[in-house]
């Protein structure tokens, strides 16, 4: 399990780690797929942990995830599984801004996000426009109150550029494919505007983490971050900029 701070679950070593394993042992529920099996635990304040079942037993490897109500319209082009089940067991590739009509779907900024739960979408067609929302796992995080501030911070280069305060960098756009094709990791800089923000307790652990939900280029993004990874401050109409671990889940599917 990995981003296990990022939504207040300890990870100090293996025995809090197979403490959580355990409470999810106990309280998770199956979801079966067609073609696997997963255990999940709904903790609470929109926490969830993910892991599969093979052979009857949970997988010690599980995922954190955070399901906010941050929305964004993509294009669903392209679905691969993860070789290695570290972060994931799957990733999707997709363009924000999208929009579809009579034979065609079109979108801007390609983007790779995992899934926790990525066989739940083996019969999905693709390609297809949908309504995804996206957790980001921030790996730092800058809070800046207003426009002035995220200035003074972030001044222009010598030929007088800089990133705009709504920007979305996905590494992707600068790696290869990995082997068989598969699709790059989803790390990727987010910026943009604070639209709510929050201290969230884990109701398991009782540790604090960070959210804001942030607007940035192509929609909405739902950011969560350990304190101790957060400088500044989040405050509404604030502007927030993380480099994170992008997943997801389908909201709406509009191809239909």
């Amino acid at each position: 399990m990995i981003f296990t701070a990022n939504v207040g679950f300890y990870d100090r070593d293996v025995v809090d780690h197979y403490n959580t394993y355990s409470q999810m042992c106990e309280h998770g529920e199956i979801v079966e797929t067609k073609n696997a099996k997963y255990l999940r635990w709904e903790v609470g304040e929109n926490l969830e942990l993910w892991t599969r079942v093979k052979g009857g037993v949970p997988e010690a490897l599980f995922h954190t995830y955070y399901a906010g109500d941050a929305r964004m319209t993509v294009a669903l082009l392209e679905k691969t599984p993860r070789s290695e089940e570290t972060i994931s067991d799957g990733a999707f590739l997709c363009r924000s801004s999208a929009s579809a009509g009579a034979g065609w779907l079109a979108g801007c900024l390609p983007f790779v996000f995992d899934t926790p739960y990525f066989h739940r979408y083996d019969d999905l067609q693709l390609p297809r426009l949908a309504v995804v929302q996206l957790a980001a796992f921030a790996l730092d995080m800058r809070g800046f109150e207003d426009e002035d501030e995220y200035d003074e911070a972030n001044p222009a280069n010598e030929e007088g550029y800089r990133w705009d305060y709504k920007h979305f960098f996905p590494s992707c756009v600068l790696n290869p494919r990995g082997e068989d094709n598969e699709l790059q990791l989803a790390g990727t800089e987010v910026s943009g505007y604070v639209l709510d923000s929050g201290i969230i307790t884990n109701p398991v652990t009782g540790l604090d983490f960070c959210w804001a939900k942030v607007e940035t280029i192509g929609g909405e993004v739902d950011v969560v971050c350990p304190p101790d990874k957060l400088s500044g401050y989040l405050v509404k109409d604030g502007i927030a900029t993380t480099n994170c671990y992008l997943y997801g889940r389908l909201i709406e599917d509009r191809s239909n």
